[in-house]
């Protein structure tokens, strides 16, 4: 009697022990990852799983709205199964610094809101040529992207935000003109989210050319609309190529500033 009473023990303790040692490859294949059964032809964007489903490793590919291609290698993830006790997950993932973009951030996510906190970091040439992003100028520098609150709960309206604390801010940043590259200085952008549930970017013109901008992003997040405002004046210290070229933005208005938004 007794053989059969450790039995009953051990059997949920064996099929814990298969969950938690569970290979990562094998779950993301069953989910969608390599034509899985729920899977088809690039249903996730996974490859080169290892590990298990609360601690691995994997390469992740996607292709974004802009064409271009979002490329991560050797991204490291820890779930943290106790959370998942609460009916929430909790998912740190790691970045390394052999790709364009590295950094940390933790997501959490239940049934009813999903919450973001990130540090990315990177060069920006390599970013804006890899992610395609549509700049009309050949810019270079470093930035950081700082997420300090991002939270979203209305999962069906496809609403980019409910909450949005960070900055993205770029250090040394150059512009090329005529073969020459040009310092620009420092930049810091104020991120929002604004009562349509889209997002602001605003940077102030305290900055070597008298940059002042404010962009939004609104919509859907799989139909975004996209505005842009802003204005520069420059200052003593603007390169006297960029500030040549202003023209060509129209005139100055009565304080000297060069409008312009698309």
């Amino acid at each position: 009697m007794m053989s059969w009473r450790w039995l009953l023990w051990l059997i949920p303790l064996y099929l814990v022990a298969l969950v938690v040692m569970a290979p990562a490859r094998l779950v993301f294949w069953f989910v969608g990852e390599g034509g899985g059964p729920w899977g088809g032809p690039g249903s996730a964007p996974l490859s080169s799983v290892s590990g298990t489903i609360w601690q691995g490793e994997a390469s992740i590919h996607a292709t974004l709205p802009t064409g271009g291609t979002l490329s991560l290698h050797n991204v490291t993830w820890q779930l943290s199964p106790w959370q998942l006790f609460t009916g929430e997950a909790n998912v740190a993932l790691k970045i390394p610094s052999s790709n364009y973009i590295y950094g940390e951030a933790t997501i959490m996510a239940s049934s009813s809101q999903a919450k973001l906190q990130a540090n990315l970091k990177g060069a920006m040439q390599p970013a804006i040529q890899q992610l395609q992003i549509p700049v009309p100028i050949t810019m270079a520098g470093d930035f950081e992207l700082n997420i300090a609150n991002y939270q979203v709960s209305d999962f069906q309206s496809g609403k980019f935000c409910d909450t949005l604390e960070g900055t993205f801010a770029t250090s040394r940043t150059e512009m090329r003109l005529n073969h020459q590259w040009h310092q620009l200085g420092d930049y810091k952008t104020e991120l929002t989210c604004n009562p349509q549930n889209g997002i602001n970017a605003n940077i102030d013109d305290n900055n070597l050319v008298g940059l002042r901008l404010n962009a939004q992003v609104n919509g859907r997040i799989t139909a975004p609309q996209v505005s842009v405002n802003g204005s520069i004046k420059p200052t003593l210290q603007t390169p006297k190529p960029v500030t040549d070229v202003l023209v060509f933005l129209g005139k100055p208005d009565a304080q000297g500033r060069y409008n312009f938004k698309w």
